[in-house]
């Protein structure tokens, strides 16, 4: 009886924890009346369906079709950009209703405190990564030289496929993180379906799918392989880019420009500026969020076990 109940109190121990670190997310400002019941659950629902609709785009036009179906060697240029353009396009506006959501005082993820944190995360995008992708799906010559006249060149040739395999893997496994914001989004709704405001109350829901400790641990794995994983397989990608357009611009045998000129040449591309804003972000960011999230694994395994101990 005595060692129930120390178990039992270890796992009220961990639970408060867990509720004392989560339990000032999603409350509305100071004076600010909440939402609406019903908006509290239909923006969440809403926007991790948009945010499914990134990762498909994410993760079956860009990755799946460059891996498995060697897209790249055959593609043809307009149908390469048209890709671009759509997986943009979802990102726009799974970015833009998130924002929405947001000042109307929901914030659609389970796991943001505030809208704060997804403000901070979606704007850069928005008005930085994004815009510098136009010149190249837009079809703006006078701002890609050189990516249009890699496009422009015969389907097969070796640089054609770098370029094209590059920025496609680059952009796929950035923006495979949406599935992140889909269990964020539809955990959201299952806890305000139930009356939970945080993680320290999802033991006492009856239902739980989304929300179980299976899906739970699913989904701070798969942020952990993005973090320490498909982060490092995009930065790669973007760096075979760059070199993409290094091999394009000197390869003629008369090219006889300086390293600096080179340099400037390739950076001077808005969708290489691209790539090198998210590898700066990644190497800021992803190294200590990806160990914050192994904390949080382990914090939630060691709940799991107190709980079977008590039980």
């Amino acid at each position: 009886g005595g060692i129930g109940k120390k178990c039992g109190n270890s796992s009220d121990q961990l639970r408060t924890r867990l509720h004392k670190q989560t339990q000032s997310m999603n409350k509305p400002k100071a004076g600010a009346p909440p939402p609406p019941r019903w908006q509290a659950i239909l923006l969440p629902f809403l926007a991790g369906f948009l945010h499914l609709r990134v990762f498909y785009h994410a993760a079956f036009q860009c990755i799946y079709r460059t891996f498995l179906l060697s897209d790249a060697s055959t593609i043809a240029s307009e149908e390469f950009r048209r890709n671009c353009y759509l997986l943009d396009k979802a990102i726009f506006i799974a970015y833009t209703f998130d924002l929405i959501s947001c000042s109307l005082g929901v914030v659609p993820f389970s796991r943001c405190r505030n809208s704060r944190d997804i403000i901070g995360h979606h704007v850069p995008t928005l008005l930085l990564a994004l815009p510098l992708a136009v010149p190249l799906w837009g079809g703006l010559r006078s701002l890609e030289e050189t990516s249009f006249s890699i496009l422009d060149s015969p389907v097969g040739i070796e640089v054609r496929k770098n370029f094209i395999t590059a920025y496609t893997l680059a952009s796929g496994f950035a923006y495979a993180s949406s599935l992140n914001e889909v269990f964020m989004c539809f955990q959201r709704v299952e806890m305000t379906l139930q009356g939970a405001e945080s993680f320290g109350d999802v033991p006492s829901m009856k239902h739980r799918f989304f929300t179980s400790r299976a899906v739970i641990f699913s989904e701070l794995s798969y942020k952990l392989c993005f973090f320490w994983g498909m982060s490092i397989i995009a930065c790669k990608a973007c760096c075979d880019f760059d070199k993409s357009l290094y091999d394009a611009i000197t390869a003629p045998t008369d090219y006889d420009g300086s390293v600096w000129k080179t340099m400037f040449t390739i950076y001077s591309s808005p969708a290489v500026l691209r790539g090198a804003l998210f590898r700066a972000f990644s190497v800021v960011m992803y190294p200590s969020m990806g160990a914050r999230c192994l904390k949080k694994i382990k914090l939630f395994h060691k709940e799991g076990n107190a709980l079977k101990k008590a039980v």
